[in-house]
Formats: C-alpha cells, structure tokens, sequence
C-alpha cells in the first residue's frame, strides 16, 4: 500500500493550492460577483465554497507530507461546514429552478 509521499509532494499540493486560490479569487473577486445575476452568484457562492475545502484539504495534506503535526484547527469541521453549505446551494438551486434528480 502507497503512502501519501507517494502520490503527492509538496510541490504538487502547493501547485493545486495555488490554483484553488487563483480560482477562488476569480469567484470572490468585486467586479465578478457585481456582474452576476442571482443563478450566477449562486454557482460563484458553489465554487468559492468548494475551493475552500478543496484549500484546507492541500493544507492538511502539505502538512502530513512535511511531517508535521495537522496544524490547522479542526479541520473536519472547517469542511463539513463548507460542504454543508454547498450541499444546501445546490438543493436551493435545484428546487429554484424545479429540477428533480433524486
């Protein structure tokens, strides 16, 4: 079984998390969120909430790959509550738009 400095190194996850904030800046950004509509801020609001989960998961695993000690305070609730903010944004949308998957 591989370990995770097998399939990651740091490089690779500073890289990721350096395009995770690129995006999230983009999404965030004045002038891109002054530009949307309501449909469109609320996919914005999807994406900036996924880049944050998305942003703690490269720390813990940057962390892990370092050797050290997971330094960032509870982070499984940092991202359970971003997922459960995007879990409720997208069954908004969902029901906004009448769209029945389930």
């Amino acid at each position: 079984m591989a370990n995770l400095n097998d399939k990651f190194s740091l490089d690779d996850m500073r890289d990721l998390d350096q395009r995770l904030n690129h995006i999230f800046e983009q999404v965030t950004h004045y002038q891109t969120r002054s530009n949307a509509g309501l449909t469109e801020l609320q996919l914005l609001n999807t994406i900036d909430h996924l880049c944050r989960v998305s942003g703690m998961l490269c720390d813990v695993i940057e962390q892990q790959i370092e050797g050290h000690y997971i330094e960032s305070s509870d982070p499984l609730s940092y991202i359970d509550k971003n997922l459960g903010t995007v879990e409720t944004g997208v069954k908004n949308f969902l029901k906004v738009k009448k769209i029945d998957i389930e």
